[in-house]
């Protein structure tokens, strides 16, 4: 296990420095001056050329990104250059813990009803739950997330008000859990249900093919419970494909809670993102891709080291 883990720390910081240095470049051949922009409409010529030396716009790109990088293994992303006086690591810190409880709350709401709904299926192929859970996942699938969002507020926000419709100004999960959760369901509910689609669809497939297997038949043989089978010897080796669907879905669960965060009105990563790419906030663009970035691969590394886990075989090939 620790060899797997150390053979996949290079691919990983790799992958980081590939992201953040593209991100680099490509702000640089963004049109516009962070030093014009900070400096303001009354900036004089002598003003911005100040500003450029002390942002380090004068610099080498690699020479910037060097600077940066040792910067933000410190926690020092920079300064926003939109907001005066406001760090991009204090806006962060304060958008940060909202899409992550958005992303999980959406993963646990997926997986929650994904599961059983699965097993189910895979045990009566072709009947009623099979067949409406099926009709059901290709419906979802069809619904765009901020199409599902606009559903999600008219009927359990605006009809029946049981829900916030906006979750800005939100109690923190450990000062008020009850209404922080009540704020954050419905767009983590928005996100569940594409991803819950999906992983009904694989997880019934590939139950269905375990069940099959000679081991499974003589479980069933020896008169082991059909319940304690499933829980114990097919659901674990049926789920490396969910696995796999759940670390890829990382990156456009991103993207869904960033139109997400729009449409329920709170101050998410995704949300501080467009605004800083439409301001033109260099650093704040950066610091907000990196820590994007990181949170991705560091998901990814968890599904490869949980591969292992449910699958010992794994360890074999990769030694």
């Amino acid at each position: 296990m620790l060899m797997i883990v150390l053979r996949r720390v290079p691919r990983l910081l790799f992958v980081v420095v590939a992201v953040t240095l593209l991100t680099f470049i490509l702000l640089e051949l963004t049109p516009g001056d962070p030093a014009t922009l900070k400096a303001g409409l009354a900036g004089t010529p002598e003003v911005v050329e100040e500003l450029r030396e002390e942002l380090g716009l004068n610099d080498h790109l690699l020479v910037r990104y060097k600077d940066w990088a040792v910067d933000a293994l410190q926690g020092d992303f920079g300064e926003s250059v939109v907001y005066e006086d406001v760090s991009v690591s204090s806006r962060i810190r304060s958008a940060l813990p909202k899409t992550l409880e958005t992303m999980i709350l959406a993963e646990l709401m997926a997986f929650a009803i994904a599961i059983p709904l699965a097993i189910r299926s895979a045990q009566k192929p072709g009947g009623w739950v099979d067949r409406w859970s099926s009709a059901g996942s290709f419906g979802l699938l069809a619904l765009p997330s901020f199409v599902l969002g606009i559903y999600m507020i008219f009927i359990f926000g605006v009809k029946l008000d049981w829900f916030p419709t906006i979750s800005s100004d939100l109690p923190g999960l450990f000062d008020d859990p009850a209404g922080n959760l009540r704020g954050y369901f419905l767009p983590s509910l928005t996100l569940a249900l594409n991803l819950l689609a999906v992983y009904v669809r694989l997880l019934r497939t590939d139950l269905i093919e375990t069940l099959q297997q000679d081991y499974v038949m003589l479980a069933q043989a020896r008169g082991i419970g059909t319940r304690r089978i499933m829980w114990r010897h097919v659901l674990r080796p049926s789920s490396l494909n969910t696995l796999t669907a759940a670390g890829l879905n990382v990156g456009g669960l991103i993207g869904g809670a960033f139109i997400i965060e729009v449409m329920f009105s709170y101050q998410g990563m995704g949300r501080i993102l467009i605004e800083a790419v439409f301001g033109n906030d260099y650093f704040m663009v950066a610091g907000i891709v990196a820590i994007l970035s990181v949170g991705y691969v560091l998901v990814n590394f968890v599904v490869d080291i949980l591969y292992s886990v449910l699958d010992p075989r794994i360890r074999t090939v990769d030694a």
